[in-house]
C-alpha cells in the first residue's frame, strides 16, 4: 500500500524525518552490540583513542549508524511513495557521461578553494561575550579532529577498503539519498523555488555535522552537489563528486600519514603564491560548474 503525499510536503518531511529517528536509533543499538560482541567495545571509555579496541568498535557503530541514519530511511521511503521507487530517488536515470568526467576535474580542480574556505573558516572568532560557546565549539572540533585522525589509522589494505566504506562509500551513497534525492525535492515542492530548495538542503546538509568551524566549507559543497544534481536529475553524479571528495582524504592518508600531522601546513608555498593558486581554482571551478549547467540544460526548454 502506497502512501498518497505526492503533494504534501509537510507530510513528506515528517515522514523522512520519523524514518530517520527511529532507523539511526536501531541501527545505532545494533552496532553498538556488534562492537561490544566483536571488540570487547565499553561506551564508557570512547575518549580513550589509543585503544585499538576503541577505535574499531568506534568504526562499527558509525558504519551501522550511518546505514541507519541515511541509506535506510530515503530507500523505505521511496517504496513506501512510490510505485517506481528508484524514478522517484532519481536513480534511474543516467546523464550524459560527460557529466561524470566534469565532476572528477571540478573535485580536482576545486581542491585548492575549498582548502582556503576550510581554512577562513577555521579562523573565525565570536564576539567576546560568546567566548564560552566558542571555546565548547573549538575542544569539540578539536575532539574530532583527534577522533578522526583516530579513524584513519590503517593496517593493511583490507582496513584501507573498509574506511573507504566508512568515510567515502556509505556517506556518498547514504547522504546524497537523503539530503538530495529527498529532502532538496521536498523544500524545492514545498517552497515553490529551486534556490530555497536547495540552499535549505545545503544548509541541514552541514549543519549535521555538528562542526561550526568546518561548516561554509561544507556548506558550499552541498551548494555544488545540489546544483548538479538539480541540473541532471541524477543522484549518480553528485554520488561521485562525494565519493572523490570524501576518499581522496582516505587516500592520501594511507599513502602519506604525516599529512594528518601537517595539515596546518599550505601545499601551495608561500602566502601569496597560495592566494593565486586559490583564485585560480575558483575561476576554473566556476568554469566547469558552468559547463555542466550547459550541458544538462542547453537542449531542454
Amino acid at each position: 500500500m502506497l502512501l498518497e503525499i505526492e503533494n504534501k510536503p509537510f507530510t513528506q518531511f515528517i515522514l523522512i524525518l520519523s524514518l530517520c529517528l527511529i532507523s539511526v536509533v536501531v541501527f545505532s543499538i545494533i552496532g553498538t552490540l556488534g562492537a561490544t560482541l566483536i571488540y570487547d567495545f565499553n561506551p564508557t571509555e570512547i575518549n580513550n583513542l589509543g585503544d585499538p579496541n576503541i577505535i574499531d568498535g568506534m568504526k562499527l557503530i558509525q558504519l551501522f549508524s550511518a546505514i541507519g541514519l541515511f541509506v535506510l530511511p530515503p530507500l523505505v521511503y521511496g517504496k513506501i511513495t512510490s510505485k517506481h521507487s528508484l524514478q522517484k530517488l532519481s536513480l534511474s536515470s543516467f546523464p550524459k557521461p560527460i557529466n561524470y568526467v566534469l565532476i572528477l576535474v571540478l573535485m580536482i580542480v576545486l581542491t585548492p578553494f575549498l582548502s582556503w574556505v576550510i581554512e577562513l573558516n577555521a579562523g573565525m572568532t565570536l564576539p567576546g561575550f560568546m567566548s564560552g560557546i566558542e571555546q565548547w565549539m573549538r575542544d569539540s572540533e578539536r575532539n574530532a579532529e583527534q577522533a578522526t585522525k583516530a579513524f584513519l589509522t590503517f593496517n593493511g589494505i583490507g582496513s584501507l577498503f573498509y574506511i573507504l566504506l566508512i568515510v567515502a562509500v556509505i556517506p556518498a551513497i547514504g547522504e546524497e539519498l537523503l539530503f538530495r534525492g529527498v529532502l532538496q525535492k521536498i523544500f524545492i515542492n514545498w517552497s515553490k523555488n529551486a534556490h530555497i530548495g536547495i540552499w535549505i538542503s545545503a544548509i541541514l546538509f552541514s549543519a549535521l555535522h555538528m562542526q561550526f568551524f568546518g561548516f561554509f566549507p561544507r556548506l558550499l559543497l552541498g551548494l555544488l552537489f545540489g546544483y548538479i544534481f538539480y541540473w541532471s536529475k541524477s543522484l549518480w553524479v553528485p554520488m561521485l563528486g562525494h565519493f572523490i571528495n570524501n576518499g581522496s582524504v582516505v587516500i592520501l592518508s594511507y599513502f602519506y600519514p604525516d599529512m594528518l600531522e601537517n595539515a596546518d601546513v599550505s601545499v601551495f608555498g608561500e602566502e601569496e603564491t597560495s592566494f593565486l593558486f586559490y583564485i585560480g581554482s575558483f575561476i576554473v571551478s566556476a568554469v566547469i560548474f558552468f559547463m555542466v549547467w550547459k550541458v544538462n540544460t542547453q537542449n531542454k526548454n
